[in-house]
């Protein structure tokens, strides 16, 4: 069964998770698959992903953030956790954390069956695999938190030839909370 997030794009990129940096100074950069969400009036979600980057773009009222996770020349490090106070004028805090987990053959197959089942019930989710390595998928989904009203978000690089999935959770709340869509 195929599904609307996910896009076929051969050619992974193969190296260590350690390649891997974030970013927020950076603007949008081309993208093989893009999905967007308009949260409300005011604010509208995009997620865009390729084999050497995935991005998260927020804007709101005129205004975009935008997060970037990828390959850089220069060094930018994967954030454990970090927290940031008013990371633009419509935002009073984001706070993002990055992980990388090492899986056997089996255990990379469980961690892409729990990926699929995220993307299927995010309201927006996009994915890029690799249709000669079914296991190299970069993926990220989103959704704004019933109770805080916040916008959160996962993404996911699987890198199979070492058995790494690179993950990112983040969470930014806007000054003023989107509406119900």
């Amino acid at each position: 069964m195929e599904h609307d997030w996910l896009t076929h794009v051969p050619g992974h990129i193969d190296c260590d998770p350690e390649r891997f940096g974030y970013r927020t100074d950076l603007g949008v950069t081309d993208a093989l698959a893009v999905r967007s969400l308009r949260v409300d009036d005011l604010t509208q979600v995009q997620l865009r992903v390729s084999p050497g980057h995935h991005q998260f773009v927020l804007e709101h009222a005129g205004q975009q953030w935008v997060e970037t996770v990828g390959i850089f020349d220069d060094a930018a490090e994967l954030p454990v956790l970090r927290s940031v106070a008013r990371p633009t004028p419509f935002a009073s805090l984001v706070e993002v954390g990055c992980t990388v987990t090492e899986h056997s053959a089996r255990g990379l197959r469980k961690e892409l069956r729990r990926v699929r089942e995220t993307l299927e019930n995010a309201p927006l989710a996009v994915c890029v695999q690799d249709p000669e390595e079914p296991t190299a998928v970069t993926a990220a989904a989103c959704h704004v938190d019933a109770e805080s009203r916040a916008l959160m978000w996962r993404t996911w690089r699987v890198l199979p030839e070492s058995g790494a999935v690179l993950r990112t959770r983040a969470e930014l709340q806007l000054s003023t909370a989107p509406l119900a869509a």
